[in-house]
């Protein structure tokens, strides 16, 4: 933390004046400085924007940057810090990032008010590269690619001293977690009554039963299998292929909602919302075994591949579940109706194909 310089509450504080003070050697004096928002309208946890900067003559520096400020909704500031969304994703750029095998976004600034609002990140942005069109879908080859790319990070942190001696990073079992139980008896009525004709009634049943035993069911899954340190939101949006990365580079974004938590919470939410079901159904297993296979050739002791697919099945519960928190949420337009059917069909229709309601019985 930089307590010196008072860090931007949103991206339109970012000045001259302020870059010119906090960014390093590889920055020329910047004369002028213009932001804009990306993705206006969708920003639930924070802002983002592009920076645009202009050197004084005969000096240089990268063209644009990439900044995340705090929400410009007071009550989900308060959300944010309450859950330590900001905390964690300061923390990771400070702590890990520069150490990590994973491609995740030069970070120039990472910083934060006690408290964890105001915070700032300032990284570079990946020009020309690709990104997933959720509805669309995953193909094979970009879910084997994120399979592969996540595995790395899981392997590093793999139930050993550094994932727990990450302060920062919850366990998924945290007591706020835990509290989810009471959204998920407010919305329930409202979701049976919107979704109830879309999705497997027998997971959906699922869903009601975990309710009460929602508590439980995170405290099971901590006690029964490893854990690492997990993404905890790897969907399509959150991966960019190639651009000025490097043509065969994959860079990870967003870590405010990293967990201390089992790995394969990060492959079914991937396979389960950022890939069609056909195409899942199709090629599912193959994901898995690669994401196993990767596991083992980094080093991942004691974990064989029946337990890596009972803890995916686990999980596309988990992701069935979650959706009953969230799908009662108005959309906005047209595209976010459309992300929203595929987020719970998708979730549901792969628990129902794994026959993950089966695990119920353990807890």
């Amino acid at each position: 933390m930089n307590n010196a310089v008072p860090i931007p509450a949103q991206i339109s504080d970012i000045s001259v004046d302020w870059l010119n003070t906090r960014l390093g050697d590889d920055f020329g004096t910047i004369t002028e400085v213009s932001v804009a928002e990306i993705g206006a309208g969708v920003g639930i946890l924070g802002e983002v924007g592009r920076v645009t900067l202009t050197y004084a003559e005969g000096e240089t520096g990268p063209a644009t940057l990439i900044a995340k400020c705090q929400s410009v909704y007071p009550d989900n500031i308060v959300l944010c810090q309450m859950m330590g969304f900001y905390v964690r994703e300061v923390s990771f750029y400070n702590e890990l990032a520069s150490s990590l095998d994973i491609r995740t976004p030069k970070c120039h600034v990472a910083d934060m008010a006690e408290g964890g609002a105001p915070f700032i990140l300032l990284v570079e942005e990946i020009t020309d590269a690709r990104m997933i069109d959720q509805i669309e879908g995953a193909s094979r080859e970009d879910a084997m690619s994120v399979a592969e790319t996540v595995a790395g990070l899981h392997a590093r942190f793999w139930n050993n001293d550094a994932l727990f001696a990450l302060e920062w990073l919850p366990p998924m079992n945290n007591d706020l977690y835990k509290g989810a139980q009471g959204l998920f008896d407010a919305n329930w009525e409202g979701f049976v009554e919107n979704w109830s004709a879309l999705v497997d009634p027998d997971v959906l049943a699922c869903c009601e039963a975990l309710i009460p035993k929602y508590a439980d069911m995170l405290d099971w899954v901590v006690e029964s299998s490893p854990a690492t340190l997990a993404h905890t939101d790897c969907r399509a949006e959150n991966y960019l292929f190639g651009g000025s990365a490097g043509p065969d580079a994959i860079t990870m974004l967003d870590f405010q909602l990293a967990t201390r938590h089992v790995g394969t919470y990060d492959i079914a939410n991937f396979l389960g919302m950022s890939v069609t079901i056909e195409n899942r159904r199709a090629w599912e297993n193959d994901v898995v075994r690669h994401y196993h296979d990767t596991l083992v050739a980094r080093g991942v002791p004691d974990y064989d591949y029946d337990q890596c697919h009972r803890d995916y099945r686990y999980a596309l519960m988990h992701q069935a579940m979650a959706q009953v928190a969230v799908a009662n949420l108005d959309p906005g337009n047209d595209r976010g109706r459309e992300l929203l059917n595929a987020f719970v069909t998708r979730a549901f229709t792969a628990a129902a194909d794994n026959q993950s309601i089966d695990l119920l019985s353990e807890l």
